[in-house]
């Protein structure tokens, strides 16, 4: 039986995790109609990246300077998100200003707008969490997953496997 190299079950583990995060978003906003804000739109793109990043190093020809490289860069994008989510929870808890496009903007808004916008799903403002468990909004699960992901990430790095052929 052929043994699974450390580096493959590293990018694994961070393909399943943004995978995860993904789904987790997708089935809130479509199954429990917990429609994002833009902020939390914002998290969503780094899980991709990370996941298509992931799934590239898990290619036979990568060799495993390569995986290292993308691990690291994965870390890197777990640490951006981290920050976004870290903004987002400020915003949340009302330490700060969000952006202007989460407060709303004032426009002339005519009966069309407002007949087509009650055929439109419905979009939480970045200030109000769309859910809370035990007293920690979405953003706040992301802060704690982006965080330990990146740890994750920066620890497998500094592994001495990396030099071995995958």
């Amino acid at each position: 039986m052929q043994r699974v190299h450390p580096s493959s079950v590293v990018l694994t583990a961070i393909a399943a995790m943004s995978a995860g995060a993904l789904g987790l978003a997708l089935i809130a906003q479509w199954g429990y109609d917990l429609w994002p804000c833009l902020l939390c739109y914002w998290q969503r793109p780094a899980y991709g990246f990370t996941l298509a990043l992931a799934l590239l190093g898990l290619m036979p020809a990568v060799d495993a300077a390569s995986r290292r490289a993308i691990v690291l860069l994965c870390a890197v994008l777990f640490i951006a998100n981290n920050g976004i989510a870290v903004y987002h929870v400020g915003v949340e808890e009302r330490w700060w200003e969000g952006p202007s496009e989460c407060v709303g903007q004032i426009a002339e808004i005519t009966l069309e707008d407002i007949a087509a916008a009650l055929n439109k799903p419905g979009r939480t403002g970045c200030t109000e969490a769309a859910f809370r468990l035990w007293g920690i909004s979405m953003a706040g699960y992301n802060v704690i997953a982006c965080a330990l992901l990146a740890l994750g990430c920066l620890w497998a790095s500094r592994k001495p496997w990396w030099t071995d052929k995958p």
